[in-house]
């Protein structure tokens, strides 16, 4: 006997999914910014102190966050932090243990992008004068991004559906929303599939941006 799928409910729950879904992606972007601002800093202190203490502190904290599941890194930030005298609410201790994450994966992309650029370069800015800054934003910044990018743009378009684990830490996004609702209603199959659908709409607009970022970058770099 089939499943009798109850459109009407679809039409009177989704809107009560308009708060999540703008949780979701404020979730999104601040786990992003917060990341991709950790990583560069690593990536960057990393490169001027490769031989230094810095640089293996540098890889034991990409290793470290890399092999951690982002849930235990939230329910860590959530649940363990407030007896060392750090309370976060459910959203911070969120956004800071996705970003924790990231920053592992993206400083690894960073740091590799890095890599490729020729010592010459650096040589040659300081020998034309360049002060630090000036080299970093005129000389290796855009080789840098230009190396990086495609590969933290494909990160970034599968970091949205790391936000769902953010329904543990009570965190009322998308999936937490789907999880009280399933609690009230008992109708699984048709908000999961709601929450399914959402989540594809929302990954299809980051891989869409994806693809216009790449098209630019290819047309700078012909």
């Amino acid at each position: 006997m089939g499943y009798d799928f109850d459109w009407s409910l679809i039409l009177r729950i989704l809107p009560r999914f308009q708060d999540a879904i703008w949780l979701t992606v404020k979730l999104y972007l601040c786990a992003q910014l917060l990341s991709i601002a950790l990583a560069f800093s690593m990536a960057v202190a990393g490169n001027i102190w490769a031989s230094r203490p810095l640089g293996r502190v540098l890889g034991f904290y990409s290793w470290l966050f890399r092999g951690l599941p982002e849930l235990i890194v939230l329910l860590f930030c959530f649940l363990a932090l407030p007896d060392l005298g750090l309370r976060l609410s459910s959203f911070q201790s969120a956004m800071i243990g996705l970003a924790l994450v990231a920053s592992a994966y993206e400083y690894e992309i960073l740091r590799g992008a890095l890599t490729s650029i020729p010592a010459q370069q650096y040589e040659a800015s300081r020998a034309l004068g360049f002060p630090p800054g000036k080299m970093w934003r005129r000389i290796i910044g855009p080789q840098l991004m230009r190396v990086a990018l495609p590969s933290l743009l494909t990160f970034a378009c599968t970091s949205l559906k790391r936000t769902s684990v953010a329904s543990a830490v009570a965190v009322t996004e998308i999936m937490g929303m789907s999880r009280r609702l399933i609690d009230a209603l008992q109708k699984p199959f048709e908000l999961m599939a709601i929450a399914m659908v959402l989540y594809a709409v929302l990954s299809s607009i980051i891989m869409i941006a994806e693809v216009l970022a790449r098209r630019r970058l290819a047309l700078k770099s012909e």
